[in-house]
């Protein structure tokens, strides 16, 4: 496939972003945090970081709330809460569009056995991103994720005439997705970490 032609440098072109939330906090929580406490962005400087420092048109954000038991146990609800409010936190941005899958567990009967996956968010992934390409709603797609199941759906945008550029961590991206895309850029752990969440002030 020929590539898709790079947007033009006189002018901004409309762009969506596509973050992968469970790609990110996989980074969050595992290589970017050293065994620490979990790296928390300020999600409002993100977008800019991910598209070289300008606001884009809309940032597409899939996530899975947390799984709770029946019945959900006391820590549970709390890290439910947590997140809940996080969500509606982002929702408060007109730019921000945000899709909910859904946290499986799967594995025996003993907690240390059992892993959990989101699931639904590719599939919200790959429709958001042909539907906004051949609709001609946008120029440039910039995707934050890992995921190479997402392949297919980054060609047909790329032949609807997008331009189609990956963020990603390096060591944490399948071989074929820099081969796929127009441009693929690496996000930095020095990067994500001039968008860190200010410390909250004692009260």
């Amino acid at each position: 496939m020929e590539p898709a032609v790079p947007p033009s440098s006189g002018c901004s072109p409309r762009t969506a972003l596509f973050i992968d939330a469970a790609y990110l906090d996989k980074l969050c929580t595992g290589p970017w945090a050293h065994g620490g406490a979990p790296l928390a962005l300020d999600m409002r400087r993100l977008p800019a970081l991910l598209n070289d420092g300008v606001r884009p048109w809309r940032v597409f954000y899939y996530h899975a709330l947390p799984w709770r038991s029946d019945p959900p146990l006391p820590v549970e609800e709390a890290v439910f809460a947590r997140r809940a409010a996080f969500v509606a936190f982002l929702a408060r941005d007109p730019r921000w569009v945000l899709r909910e899958g859904r946290l499986e567990r799967r594995g025996g009967r003993r907690p240390g056995d059992w892993l959990y996956e989101q699931k639904r968010t590719d599939v919200q992934i790959a429709v958001d991103l042909v539907r906004l390409a051949w609709r001609g709603e946008i120029q440039r797609a910039v995707l934050l994720t890992g995921d190479s199941d997402l392949l297919p759906a980054v060609e047909d945008a790329r032949a609807a005439g997008v331009h189609v550029s990956l963020r990603y961590a390096p060591g944490h991206v399948h071989a074929d997705w820099l081969s796929a895309c127009d441009a693929g850029e690496p996000l930095l752990e020095t990067q994500v970490r001039q968008i860190l969440r200010a410390p909250r002030s004692p009260a």
